[in-house]
């Protein structure tokens, strides 16, 4: 994969820790003699879905051909052996990160998510008003950010369409801070918020200092921040927006509505430049309609194309609302006809109905079915996945 993708190849370190969250029974590769010529591999996770319930998703991950063999199947052939292996094992969704866009929409992934990449001039980051001090911030060494950091997240994720669930084996692998990772950065720095006894949010960064004729020039790079309260999430902007000798701030994956503008005088910062996310694909139609909850009780009959994976095709009735719902099979008349990809796209959330009707991604059957679908599925925050894998 490092080979295909123009990096250096892992060292005996990264190698070592790599096979703590491999899953060598999801792993695949092409040999041509010793030769590996492709790769494919899943992590099996849970993604919270609209509603706050959790279903199992395969986090489709390390994919990747040789120069040397594309366009010969292999590609294909790994995604035909992951998707049935996915739906064999019952698990209604998977999930990737496309290197390229075009490339997983004909094995029916569909653009859920998006996330931001932002930058922050630290001489426009004064925040509007006076926060509450009521809780504290810590750094914290790996040890002890393992078990804080994995409740927050636990706690975090309940509420967060999109979000995977990670354990203290995955907060490990996060926190592991290799050389190779650093980029002329700093090591990590880990900060803790804790109201009370109760840790409620934490912040990962790097700081990379310069210098030019006007004094300290550093850049402080946010690699994640999660918080579970109003107050942990405001303290621990303020604080990374505090930090000494920086002149910005820039992080990568943010959520797409960042409440952090709110809380600056300046509301034009941070500067954002948006780009897709989670692609999603429902493996299991039926599954994966009657895992999630509706915004608003409703019905709705689904005429489904999925040449890739064609258990989904076909009519399927959905009936929910914020408390439950059932999908099943059905002869009914359909309200909406759509493809898998569309319908991963819909899934979360993160796009509407009428956007897809506009570029003549859906055809709706019935006059008003779009509208009904549209506040079936809308959430009350948008999707967003803050780990890559």
């Amino acid at each position: 994969m490092r080979r295909a993708f123009g990096a250096s190849l892992p060292t005996d370190e990264e190698l070592a820790i790599s096979k703590e969250i491999t899953e060598f029974d999801r792993t695949l590769a092409f040999f041509e003699g010793d030769e590996i010529v492709a790769t494919a591999g899943i992590f099996s996770y849970e993604m919270t879905v609209p509603g706050g319930t959790a279903l199992p998703c395969a986090g489709v991950t390390r994919v990747s051909v040789l120069s040397t063999h594309r366009r010969r199947g292999l590609l294909t052939a790994m995604m035909r052996r992951q998707l049935d292996d996915v739906h064999q094992r019952g698990e209604p969704l998977a999930a990737l990160y496309a290197s390229e866009a075009p490339i997983y929409g004909r094995f029916g992934y569909g653009l859920a998510t998006y996330q931001a990449s932002i930058e922050i001039d630290r001489s426009h980051a004064a925040f509007a008003d006076k926060l509450s001090d009521s809780g504290r911030l810590l750094m914290v060494e790996v040890p002890a950010a393992v078990p804080a950091f994995a409740r927050i997240w636990e706690q975090a994720r309940r509420s967060q369409p999109g979000m995977l669930g990670l354990d203290q084996r995955w907060i490990k692998n996060l926190l592991t801070d290799l050389e190779a990772h650093r980029e002329g950065a700093s090591p990590q720095y880990r900060v803790l918020y804790q109201a009370g006894d109760h840790p409620s949010g934490f912040a990962i960064y790097r700081i990379k200092m310069g210098w030019d004729a006007s004094g300290p020039n550093g850049t402080l790079r946010l690699e994640m921040l999660v918080a579970t309260t109003a107050e942990a999430y405001a303290a621990l902007w303020r604080h990374v927006l505090e930090v000494d000798l920086m002149a910005r701030l820039s992080a990568e994956m943010r959520p797409v509505e960042e409440p952090l503008r709110f809380l600056l005088t300046d509301s034009r910062q941070p500067k954002t430049r948006v780009e897709d996310g989670i692609w999603l694909r429902v493996v299991d139609v039926v599954a994966s309609l009657a895992g999630r909850r509706y915004a608003v009780e409703g019905r709705l009959v689904l005429r489904v194309h999925d040449d890739f994976c064609p258990w989904n095709a076909g009519l399927v009735e959905v009936q929910g609302g914020p408390t439950g719902a059932e999908a099943r099979r059905t002869e009914a008349s359909p309200d909406i006809e759509i493809a898998a990809a569309d319908l991963g796209a819909l899934y979360l959330g993160g796009n509407r109905f009428h956007t897809l009707r506009e570029a003549g991604r859906i055809n709706e059957l019935r006059p008003g079915a779009v509208a009904r679908a549209e506040a079936m599925f809308a959430t009350d925050r948008a999707p967003w996945c803050p780990s890559h894998f």
